[in-house]
């Protein structure tokens, strides 16, 4: 019994050290908190992605015209499927004199993919 749970107990550890990959991203991966939110890439093209969503979603519900800048700030955290926390500069033709082109959005990516997204917030940061 004892052999079978050393067996189990290196099997989880070879998966565990073989899941985890050998770049930059290893040492933001140790910082994560399971279940808490991780650093992501904001160069990421998925990220790039998703933040181009969330600008296009908003516009359609809010009936604003924001152009996707650029992804200054990216988390990940895993749940069933995954949350992306984006701080996004967008281009406005409105500007509020004093206040930066940035907002944060929270998007919902669900296990079926691409065609599960869904924007849960989109708000203006008056601070960045």
């Amino acid at each position: 019994m004892a052999l079978n749970f050393h067996h189990m107990l290196l099997t989880i550890l070879a998966f565990l050290l073989v899941s985890i990959p050998f770049n930059s991203n290893a040492v933001a991966a140790e910082k994560c908190l399971l279940g808490g939110y991780c650093p992501r890439n904001p160069n990421d093209p998925l990220i790039k992605n998703i933040a181009t969503f969330a600008v296009v979603t908003h516009n359609s519900d809010s009936n604003s015209s924001l152009e996707f800048d650029n992804v200054a700030e990216a988390q990940s955290q895993v749940v069933k499927g995954v949350n992306y926390r984006l701080v996004i500069k967008v281009n406005e033709t409105h500007v509020i004199e004093n206040f930066p082109n940035v907002y944060q959005a929270l998007v919902y990516l669900g296990l079926n993919g691409k065609d599960d997204l869904h924007l849960q917030y989109f708000k203006k940061l008056t601070t960045v």
